[in-house]
């Protein structure tokens, strides 16, 4: 069973208002199972609905899946990590398991004008999925110089923070045993 409020509280206590401001623990269908507090719940629950559509249309559209099955029925290509790089924050969205996502929402530097917002896709492997309605496929790690590089070392930062409080997390689930039930469909948009 999954103690909802422990994770709470590690959830809360790993938060701050300008690197990490939201941590939630979500399914991929948009079902909130734990939150930071304080939290505006509305705002929350329309922010893990765009996450979960998000998750959904690249987890769904993946034109280069190919992956081999393993014995916990996960694809070794499929969908591990999401990143989505806006003007105003930067969403982290981590698979915990087949149906668990740690979702940060963390603040940025400011950004230049020409921004344009960035989506990346990662499997397990760490390699990077390229999507067709990508851009370009650049990443912000791509370009080094004044604010991209502030840029660049926060979204590190974030990145770092998300895979220590996931690898706490999924060490908590092994613990006591947790897996969440697989549903018959996660797809809800």
């Amino acid at each position: 069973m999954l103690n909802v409020k422990a994770l709470t509280a590690l959830l809360s206590h790993n938060r701050d208002d300008r690197l990490c401001k939201q941590w939630y623990v979500m399914t991929p269908n948009g079902t909130l199972l734990a939150h930071s507090q304080p939290a505006n719940i509305s705002d929350l629950r329309k922010h893990a609905a765009v996450a979960a559509m998000t998750w959904q249309e690249h987890e769904h559209q993946d034109p280069h899946f190919d992956g081999e099955i393993r014995e916990d029925n996960e694809t070794t290509n499929s969908l591990h990590i999401l990143t989505t790089e806006a003007d105003a924050s930067t969403t982290i969205m981590r698979k915990l398991q087949n149906q668990v996502l740690l979702v940060l929402e963390g603040g940025v530097p400011p950004r230049r004008g020409a921004f344009e917002k960035r989506i990346t896709a990662e499997s397990a492997d760490g390699t990077q999925q390229a999507w067709p309605h990508d851009n370009d496929g650049s990443s912000i790690m791509s370009n080094s110089t004044g604010t991209s590089a502030i840029a660049a070392n926060v979204l590190k930062l974030q990145r770092n923070k998300v895979e220590a409080l996931a690898a706490a997390i999924i060490s908590d689930f092994q613990k006591v045993g947790f897996e969440m039930p697989v549903e018959g469909s996660t797809t809800v948009f």
